[in-house]
């Protein structure tokens, strides 16, 4: 019986603290947000967009697969620094309103 080893292929690497698509600049966490927590996709739109093969991609799902609590809890809290971030529309207003003001006077 022939015997045929195959090299393993790492498709992320970690680099700068962010998993990455080896080689690459992209992030999981793109791929990872652009799949599970945007309008809904395929595989295929995603190859598309980024440009990558479908087994870059599959193992973006894989390393989600194998750390999703703390990809989740990233997602979570980058949301609470964008709202901590954000200016109540009222605020905003409100500024808008007394530079206006300002401006007539």
């Amino acid at each position: 019986m022939q015997q045929v080893d195959f090299p393993p292929i790492n498709h992320i690497e970690i680099r700068n603290g962010q998993a990455r698509i080896a080689g690459r600049n992209v992030k999981v966490k793109m791929v990872i947000s652009r799949l599970i927590h945007g309008e809904p996709t395929t595989i295929e739109d995603v190859m598309e967009q980024y440009n990558l093969s479908r087994a870059e991609v599959l193992a973006c799902l894989a390393y989600y697969d194998d750390y999703q609590d703390q990809i989740e809890q990233h997602f979570r809290d980058q949301d609470e620094r964008l709202h901590n971030l954000a200016i109540p529309l009222d605020d905003l207003l409100a500024r808008l309103r007394e530079r206006q003001k300002q401006q007539d006077s």
